[in-house]
Order: C-alpha cells, then structure tokens, then sequence
C-alpha cells in the first residue's frame, strides 16, 4: 500500500532503490519489464518508466538497448541501506565541536504539549497584531517582488534600520545612527558575533549569576573563561567583578532588567561599569532585554547612552514585543567595529529573511508599533497583577518576588520542597515552570521556579495558582 505522502512513482522508485541498495536487487541484475511490474503493482505503466528514469538519472540502473533495464554494476558491495538511523558517535565530534554541543541554551526543553502557562519570559500569542501585521504584508510584497531572488542586504534593510533608529530616539532615549545598526536573527545571534570578534578563546568574560542562559551559551560557544559575578536587587555587582576578575576582556549585562531577578542597575553601577571598561579597555555587551515593560517607576535609559568611549555595544529584539518567531534583533554597534560586524554576520548565515525585514519596517512606518507595545503592557500589567493576586491567596509552598520589570517572575521554595521535584510536578499539571538554579553559573544561592506570566490570561490566574499549590504540596508531601 502506498504511503499517503508519496506519489505512487516515488513509493516505487523507494522500493527499487532500497531493493538496490540492500543487494535484494543483485549488482547487475535485470529488473522487470516495465509493463509486467506496473501489471503485478497495479500502477500505470507510465509510473513505472518515470520511476526507472529516474533511478537512471541517479546512476543506480543502467538501460540497455533491446535488452531492458540493469542494476549498475559499479555501486558498492556493501551500501549503505536508506532505512538504517544515521548514528554520530560522540567520537565523530571535534573537541570544539563536543563542547560545543554540551552548552546550555534554555533552563529546560521546552515541551510545545505543555502549552505557555507559566513560560518565562515569552509574549503571549493572542495579542499579536494579526490583522494590522497581514496588511503590511501585503503592502510590501509587490515592491519586494524583485528582490526575492536576492540575498538581503547583510546589514539588514536601511528602511528598517531607519525605523530603529527613530523608534529607539523616541522610546529609549539613545540616538543611534542607522549606519551603525545590524539587523540580526534575535538577540542571540548578535552577542554570539559580538562575542566572537572580541573574544580569543580562553579569555575571561563578566556574565551575570544568575543570568541569561542563552547569553552566557553564545560566550561559552566562543570560547570565552566565563567570570560568574554575583547578581541582586539591583543587578550585577559591578564592585564584586573588579575583585574577582578585574582583566576581564568583557561583561554581558542587562542593566535595564536582568534575568532572572529582574534587577535593574541604579546610576552608582552604571557608571562604574562603565569606568571599569574605559580602564581595561574591555568591551560591554548591553542585552537591553524586556525593558518595554517595566511595572514599578519609569523606564530606564540604555546604558549606551552614558558610553562616551564607544565600548558598550546596544543588543534589542522584537521577540518579547511582537514575537520570538520573527527572528528579528538588531545591535548598535561603535563605527570602527561595523565592517567586520557585518562580515561576520555575512558568515553566519547570509541575511535575515527580508520580507519579515520589510513588513516590520512597514508596520514602524505606519505608527503602529508604539500603540501595539502600550496595549501589551497595560494587558500584562493586569496579567501580572491577577496571578500575583491568585498566588497570595492560594500558594502557601512559596513565595512570589514581584520583579520590577519583564515577563516573568521568581517564586522562592520554601524549605522542605525539592526544586526538580517541583519542576517535574508542575508540567505534569501543564505548567511550563524552569528551574531557577539552571540560571546560575556557579553554585545555587536560592531554590526556586521562573515563571512567566505574559501567556497567562487573567481568567486564568486562579486555576493555575491552584494547580501551582497542588504540584509543590505533593513535592513537599514527598
């Protein structure tokens, strides 16, 4: 019976290949006249020459004139079969590229069954501006139309760089010329390029603890000493980094909101980090992560407005403010660093997708991202506050700390409730909780759950909180 997902020419150029391959079809042998075998398959026999065609193409058959069809005599003895599961053998692996594939990039596998209730750090799928969105589109695809054959420009479309640039002037404070804008596939793609021009392998880099797994992945992916500074209220501990790594070549921070804390750096900070980097010469990578949504005071300015010296290097995305799946971030990057910026960016994968490029310029254009971002915020802004609410009420095994700013939230373990166990417990009731100690670099100073609150409807709140309760009552009764 033939597979619903293959025409019925390629289900036998399947059969005679594998037959080929595995010696059921000997080197040299005949295969059927193509009458007889589309006669015993009940196919057309039009299938069967079109199949045997194309096992010629590919070498596998040779025909001979007036005498039929022959299994070519030159493949290998022992082929390999089309059916056997390719195995990589860690062995195979470069030493580079086994620690490589041993750096951490999330807290934990995302499971797409568990859905997004209580996903860090993730916006919710319902407020994506559908519509508004499919009308820039659709505006753009028509111009855009004979550039589709093209290779988008590595440096991103000027038109978007020019939206930045005045998005960030009009929100942000930081005037960025468009010409020292990178457009990137996401945040992630930018540090590990920034990384990689800045960084020989071996040298020390200042990461937050706790802190973004994925930032510290992209550091450790280019061979960077990773430097643990602790991370509090107020962020990291600029003064604790000089004592313990002080010839740092770099620091990756989020001064406007670190994860998973939700610290933010008070001026004092700010300015010494940035008279640590002017001193040693060292470079600051500024992940400005989530600083749209802030919910205690006003936002923060961008470090990079402070930076007179040109060693702070600005990192955004509209992951959290429209969505991750766009893969579209960006980076100010200081004058004298573009050109090899962009040609490392040319290696790492040619462009990003120019149409997604053009329909986000389009929708900055029209004036529709401001509004779209302040629609989020009042919406998460209830969200946040419903499942703080629902917690106080019903959670008793835990204590929710209420971050300044972001998409989600820490809620500290109390003594006797194992935090694996706890992790486990709350996806089996389809909450997608992370572990917090999987955001320190170094020893665990607090147990705890990350979990966001952006995905959650309010309608919600009170349901999850009680599945919440239950999954840490059973850890705890365990």
């Amino acid at each position: 019976m033939l597979a619903p997902d293959q025409t019925r020419q390629s289900a036998v150029f399947d059969h005679l290949r594998h037959s080929i391959l595995t010696g059921a079809l000997p080197s040299g042998g005949r295969l059927p006249p193509s009458r007889s075998l589309a006669h015993e398959l009940g196919v057309a026999r039009q299938t069967i020459v079109l199949a045997y065609e194309r096992l010629a193409a590919e070498g596998y058959v040779r025909g001979r004139t007036g005498s039929g069809t022959y299994v070519a005599t030159d493949l290998p003895d022992q082929a390999p079969s089309p059916t056997a599961t390719p195995m990589l053998a860690a062995a195979a692996l470069s030493a580079r590229g086994a620690r490589l594939a041993a750096v951490p990039v999330s807290a934990s596998a995302r499971d797409p069954a568990l859905g997004l209730l209580l996903a860090g750090g993730l916006p919710a799928p319902d407020l994506f501006p559908v519509k508004a969105w499919a009308r820039c589109a659709a505006r753009v695809m028509r111009p855009l139309s004979g550039e589709l054959s093209s290779y988008p420009p590595p440096q991103g479309l000027l038109v978007l760089r020019e939206q930045i640039a005045a998005h960030l002037a009009a929100t942000r404070g930081l005037v960025a010329d468009p010409g020292c804008i990178v457009v990137t596939s996401g945040t992630q793609q930018a540090l590990r390029i920034a990384a990689d021009l800045l960084l020989d392998p071996g040298d020390p880099a200042w990461v937050e603890d706790p802190g973004y797994i994925a930032g510290r992945g992209a550091l450790l992916a280019a061979g960077a000493d990773l430097r643990p500074i602790p991370s509090d209220a107020e962020g990291i501990d600029v003064a604790a980094g000089v004592r313990i790594a002080a010839n740092a070549r770099l620091a990756l921070v989020a001064p406007s909101h670190a994860t998973p804390l939700g610290g933010a750096l008070p001026i004092g900070r700010r300015l010494a980090l940035l008279d640590w980097a002017r001193r040693g010469t060292a470079w600051v990578l500024e992940d400005d992560c989530d600083s749209e949504f802030r919910w205690e005071g006003k936002p923060l300015p961008p470090l990079a407005t402070l930076d007179k010296a040109g060693q702070v290097i600005y990192c955004g995305t509209f992951s959290k403010t429209l969505a991750p799946t766009l893969r579209i971030g960006f980076a100010i990057v200081p004058p004298p660093l573009v050109a090899a910026f962009v040609r490392l960016r040319t290696l790492t994968d040619r462009g990003t997708d120019g149409f997604t490029q053009a329909t986000l310029a389009e929708y900055m254009r029209q004036g529709l991202l401001s509004p779209h971002i302040r629609k989020m915020r009042t919406e998460y802004a209830r969200r946040r506050e419903a499942l703080l609410e629902a917690m106080g009420r019903v959670v008793r095994h835990a204590t929710a700390l209420a971050a300044p700013g972001g998409l989600h939230m820490v809620a500290r373990l109390d003594d006797g409730v194992d935090e694996a166990g706890a992790v486990r417990a709350c996806r089996t009731r389809e909450l997608a909780v992370s572990p917090l100690r999987a955001y320190f670099a170094g020893e665990a100073r607090m147990n705890g759950l990350v979990i966001g609150f952006a995905a959650t409807p309010t309608a919600m709140a009170g349901e999850v909180a009680r599945r919440l309760e239950a999954a840490l009552l059973h850890t705890a009764a365990g």
